[in-house]
């Protein structure tokens, strides 16, 4: 019983959890440089952690999250604001050239994947702890992104 007790206990480092994960940075990186060198209109989202759901409408494509909806011209552009949307951003910038979005989100979506991967390996059935560790480090994310 000590023992799980110790294990239980320990501190968790979840910028450790970030390092581990192999996309991460280039995630982090690719924004900077990829992003925020372009004209970019700048897109408010709900701002909270939160699942998002793209839908198709008449005129398009639309990302909901919780109440707010967004109205989108495209797909790609869809995939871009509900992966920002369910990290948890306030706002994020969205390029106003449609092929850097197209070429960017195949990477990030992975990225995303990937820590909720490596999260999964560390609490595997410990859906708690893997829901907490995921609030975590997206806001992680989000702070880095935010700079």
């Amino acid at each position: 019983m000590k023992k799980s007790r110790k294990a239980h206990n320990r501190r968790i480092s979840y910028h450790g959890i970030l390092r581990a994960s192999v996309r991460y940075a280039d995630l982090i990186e690719s924004y900077r440089t990829q992003v925020l060198p372009q004209r970019t209109r700048t897109i408010r989202l709900l701002g909270r952690k939160s699942s998002a759901k793209i839908i198709h409408t008449l005129l398009g494509f639309e990302v909901q999250a919780s109440y707010k909806r967004i109205q989108c011209p495209d797909l790609v552009t869809a995939r871009y604001l509900k992966l920002f949307s369910e990290i948890g951003c306030h706002t994020i910038k969205l390029p106003y050239d449609p092929t850097v979005t197209a070429h960017l989100i195949p990477r990030f979506e992975a990225a995303i994947e990937g820590i909720a991967d490596h999260i999964r390996e560390l609490f595997p059935r410990d859906f708690p702890r893997q829901r907490h560790a995921t609030r975590q480090v997206y806001g992680i994310i989000r702070r880095q992104l935010g700079q």
